[in-house]
């Protein structure tokens, strides 16, 4: 177990909480110990991770100053009342981290969840009562009936990286990262504090080239280390590839000990452990190598169960097995890796970005030589890429599109996907650039990646280039700026090509799972066909069954990326399995509204 977890009553109206409330809650939280109790506000959390203030505040998880890598035990009054009457904006401005705070607010209780943040915070109401937890684990423990929310699970099925407060789950909402809920007499508010369109404004670019690496350096530095601070043992996940690379040097002074652990399936394309082998050298840790294979694979079981989504793909169990395996072998309580990477770090081939260009400067220099670079890296004539820049300039809105995965749902489920709202990270403000609008788009998927945890995991997983201090300091980079003649990324190499090999800097390939899926499809196609095929999504009328049977009964080894659609519905077929045949409470104690 992570040993972050937590469990709060927030009273809704003017009335103290119940005694009956208060009395299951105990018992749901017996392995966790009491913070804060009093007739219209009580705590609960693993002893190590809390910190309070009387019984007015309270944060949960881990809070850093801006410039430390130490967790903070202990705000003073001072601060505390700075983040109150701020409403809570204090505490995003000064601190980062992953936390859940609980403040006293003249009008009321706020629960504010860190921007970024991997500790989970999921809301019910029940008559007078908010519950606040982090897992749902807890929610089972106090009684709750969960049921399948079949329009948020379409939703989700469509749009499988975009996250918001719906859950797939009746009455079970997610306080998301960065944004505050107030609990007063007068109900329930949310409303967001932090948001990534803030940091893409033109006048908080850092132009100068030296500069924006600095930025970049720094903050992955200080992200790194403040969340291995505190671990003995850590279980780095080095693919060999940039970002976990970049992670590796990261770690060099961070006190802990740290072993690298490359994995390779079974396929060419998901063997790099010669570039493995080359970084832990280069930084100096041991690496460990394993193999995984798709016989690990069992497409009936959804590594999500525990989750109110499905956003484990089944691909991962074996990886994901064999991680921590190692990790209790070797006594690490942390895995790290280099997640998000891409996102954070703008790897886009877009030409959004020389639209970017032309609105800031025209035809310049810099126009041509992102044009080349961009050419260079997409195999198209730099001609070709100025005509379509000219047209993404000033022909098109700067928003980013986002096709839904509505290959094979039915007519009804895709009525319900047209209707869907656009992600608020995907509906730049006015004046925002398309390239700056790209990169703010990519960070949606980050987020789902951090967001999505089991806290009730055997190790905390832990991918500290999706923070906010990384976050806000790749926003800052102009888009220009991550363009270079055959590389993407091109800040963050800039930035870390001093501590590591010109060979892992200069990378062009990258390894990809889509082989290792292929396999599991191929091999277990018969078993997908039983699923999907009259199961649980097919009752909910929510795929198109005469699709599915053509495309699973297809002979011969796949032939288009139609499989990773299919894939995706599998592991949505598994998560509602687990959710509907799971163990149910004997009585229902929690009525969810």
């Amino acid at each position: 177990m992570t040993g972050r977890r937590f469990l709060a009553l927030i009273a809704t109206t003017a009335e103290p909480l119940p005694p009956g409330r208060i009395d299951s809650a105990r018992k749901a939280a017996a392995s966790l110990v009491p913070l804060i109790a009093t007739d219209r506000f009580m705590l609960w959390c693993d002893h190590r991770h809390g910190i309070t203030q009387a019984v007015s505040h309270a944060i949960v998880g881990e809070l850093f100053d801006r410039g430390s890598t130490r967790p903070e035990t202990a705000l003073d009054d001072a601060a505390w009342t700075a983040i109150a009457r701020s409403r809570s904006e204090t505490l995003i401005e000064r601190y980062w981290g992953s936390y859940v705070a609980f403040t006293t607010e003249d009008r009321g209780m706020a629960v504010v969840r860190a921007p970024m943040g991997d500790l989970g915070c999921y809301h019910v109401r029940v008559g007078g009562v908010l519950l606040v937890v982090s897992d749902l684990a807890l929610l089972r423990e106090l009684g709750c009936r969960l049921s399948v929310d079949r329009g948020a699970l379409t939703r989700h099925i469509a749009y499988p990286e975009w996250r918001r407060s719906e859950t797939c789950l009746d009455g079970v909402e997610e306080l998301r990262g960065g944004d505050r809920l107030l609990v007063s007499a007068n109900g329930v508010e949310c409303e967001t504090l932090w948001s990534p369109w803030a940091f893409v404004a033109r006048d908080r670019m850092i132009d100068d080239p030296g500069e924006a690496a600095r930025a970049v350096r720094n903050a992955v530095h200080l992200a790194a280390r403040a969340r291995a601070a505190g671990h003995d043992r850590a279980v780095l996940l080095l693919s060999g590839g940039l970002d976990s690379a970049i992670v590796a040097t990261s770690l060099k002074a961070a006190g802990t000990e740290v072993i690298g652990l490359n994995l390779a399936g079974d396929d060419a394309a998901s063997d790099e452990r010669r570039y493995a082998e080359m970084v832990a050298r280069s930084v100096g840790i041991e690496l460990l190598t394993r193999t995984f294979d798709a016989d690990r694979i069992d497409v009936h079981r959804s590594g999500a169960a525990h989750m109110p989504y499905p956003v484990h793909r089944c691909f991962t169990q074996a990886q994901d097995a064999v991680a921590a395996e190692t990790a209790e072998r070797c006594g690490a309580d942390i895995l790290l890796d280099g997640g998000g990477g891409d996102n954070v770090f703008f790897a886009s081939r877009t030409v959004s970005i020389l639209a970017d260009c032309l609105a800031t400067g025209g035809l310049d220099k810099r126009f041509w030589s992102a044009a080349r670079a961009l050419g260079d890296l997409g195999q198209t004539g730099t001609w070709a890429l100025a005509w379509r820049a000219v047209h993404r300039a000033w022909l098109r809105s700067p928003a980013p599109r986002q096709r839904p995965a509505v290959a094979f749902l039915s007519d009804a489920a895709r009525s319900i996907v047209a209707e869907t709202v656009a992600h608020p990270w995907f509906v730049p403000p006015d004046g925002v650039l398309p390239g700056r609008a790209s990169h703010v788009a990519l960070l949606a998927p980050a987020q789902n990646l951090v967001e999505a945890i089991n806290a009730q995991a055997p190790q905390e997983a832990i991918s500290p280039l999706v923070s906010q201090p990384v976050v806000e300091a790749c926003l800052r980079v102009p888009s220009w700026h991550w363009l270079a003649p055959g590389r993407d990324r091109a800040t963050a190499r800039r930035a870390f090509a001093p501590d590591l090999p010109e060979e892992i800097i200069a990378r062009r390939s990258k390894g990809t799972p889509t082989g290792f899926v292929a396999t599991i499809f191929d091999r277990q196609r018969q078993a997908i066909r039983d699923m999907l095929l009259g199961g649980h999504l097919a009752n909910f009328g929510l795929v198109d069954e005469a699709k599915l049977t053509q495309a699973l009964t297809t002979p011969g080894p796949v032939r288009d990326l139609r499989f990773v659609r299919i894939m995706e519905l599998v592991n949505a077929e598994a998560w509602a399995a687990a959710q509907i045949q799971g163990p149910q409470p004997s009585s229902t104690v929690w009525h969810l509204r």
